[in-house]
């Protein structure tokens, strides 16, 4: 069977608070258009369907349209499980309903590990089809129960063998659901798994910061196929090309911007077999600049990017389906979409390392994009997202300082900050460190219920 390993959707996202639902909905179009086009049997994602537990009315029409629209294709089914991000009782209130579409999804972790566990026909009688273990997101609640008394580093062993043995309840639920030998059996995940980098600017603080939640030799070897989410970079774990992160959908920062978003197509054969994969690039349905220089370079890069993107057309592409081109057997609908590459404004973020404060910035990049801007081709040529100025490291004290932005902080490194001037002993450091973690993510799960 062929599966479609996608995570990291971050329905409702916003970037430097602006609207993503226009990259989004291209985005998904194009994965309805891939789904199509390479025969997808099975549709597996891995968490973070939402960027929020309450996501926006938009985000939620652009997740069940694309339900809907899967519905009419010739994919035999979904597995959606629920990331830290996810509201879980929100994913999981019209299952049921879903799973008449074939749809399977879980929200959050159960009680009884085997309704996490689903069986996937195949497309002929006879044949032995695919197992799911679809595990989420791993809530502490879910698999440990706290101690009174105990310090941070037993609350993270308990964290880390509570994971280990939810995926060894569950892949044995799923080894007992096979009647047929030769059934494969997929799993999911949402964490952070040792081995595996991401980002720097994006850090992960789920299970306490911890990035050794499960090792890559820890997953249960019935498991054919282990898809992960979580991670935004696509990536071996272990160096075990069956346990994989596919990586976001979108870009979901300018730092992302620069590298190409992918999902991964995956052929499995009959259990113990090894499997084979390979990554389809994502296109770029908007270009995010990422311009960090002298004023000088930013200027020359800024006026070479806007002519580049006002001499390029928009790539229109439509789906197979649409021209006739597919699967003639087929009893089902097949959907007419289409997506369009490189059609959106390009979005910049400006970084200008100066020694000196330069005085009506914004204005001044106004001007060069007006300046560069062919009023006949493409407009607007560029949008700014953020604009600032940073002092380098060797310029004098006088120069201005690197003040970073309310919505660039992040909560733990501000609490950091706050305890590194308090000047305490590192192990008492290190404790409320670990203190803070645990009420941050006691708070997000609170959350995650309303």
């Amino acid at each position: 069977m062929r599966i479609l390993h996608t995570a990291d959707w971050h329905l409702g996202h916003r970037l430097y608070e602006r609207d993503r639902t226009d990259e989004h909905r291209a985005a998904l179009t194009w994965l309805l258009n891939t789904i199509v086009a390479e025969k997808v049997d099975v549709l597996v994602v891995a968490g973070d369907i939402f960027d929020m537990t309450n996501p926006s009315n938009q985000a939620r029409e652009l997740y069940y349209d694309f339900l809907g629209r899967l519905a009419k294709t010739d994919c035999l089914g979904g597995v959606i499980v629920g990331g830290n991000h996810d509201s879980p009782t929100m994913l999981d209130a019209p299952r049921d309903l879903l799973r008449s579409l074939n749809l399977f999804v879980v929200g959050t972790a159960r009680t009884q590990v085997q309704e996490e566990v689903f069986q996937i026909a195949g497309r002929e009688p006879g044949d032995p089809g695919l197992i799911v273990a679809a595990v989420p997101y791993l809530r502490e609640r879910d698999i440990r129960k706290a101690k009174f008394g105990e310090t941070s580093q037993e609350r993270l062993h308990d964290l880390q063998a509570g994971i280990r043995n939810h995926y060894r309840l569950v892949g044995e639920a799923a080894a007992a659901l096979r009647t047929d030998p030769e059934t494969p059996i997929v799993a999911t995940g949402h964490l952070f798994a040792g081995g595996a980098s991401d980002h720097a600017e994006k850090k992960s603080y789920i299970y306490q910061a911890d990035e050794h939640n499960i090792e890559g030799g820890q997953f249960p070897k019935v498991f054919d196929y282990v898809a992960l989410g979580h991670i935004h970079r696509a990536q071996i774990v272990g160096g075990q090309e069956h346990i994989r992160y596919c990586g976001s959908l979108i870009p979901l920062t300018f730092v992302e911007g620069q590298q190409v978003r992918s999902v991964r197509l995956v052929d499995v054969g009959g259990a113990g077999e090894p499997v084979s994969s390979r990554p389809v690039n994502v296109p770029f349905f908007r270009k995010l600049l990422r311009l960090n220089d002298t004023l000088k370079v930013v200027t020359e890069s800024l006026r070479s990017e806007i002519v580049a993107y006002q001499n390029s057309a928009p790539e229109t592409t439509i789906a197979a389906a649409v021209r006739g081109e597919s699967d003639t057997s087929s009893t089902k609908e097949s959907p007419s979409f289409v997506y369009t590459v490189n059609e959106l404004t390009p979005w910049a973020e400006i970084r200008v390392k100066t020694d000196v404060p330069i005085p009506n910035l914004n204005q001044a990049l106004e001007e060069i994009v007006r300046e560069a801007t062919d009023p006949g081709k493409r407009t607007p040529a560029v949008e700014f997202a953020r604009r600032s100025q940073e002092r380098p490291a060797t310029a004098p004290a006088a120069a201005p300082e690197n003040c970073p932005q309310l919505d660039e902080l992040n909560p733990e490194d501000v609490f950091t900050g706050i305890i590194a001037k308090a000047d305490y002993p590192p192990e008492i450091a290190e404790e409320l460190l670990a203190d803070f973690r645990h009420l941050r993510n006691w708070m997000n799960e609170e959350n995650a219920d309303e």
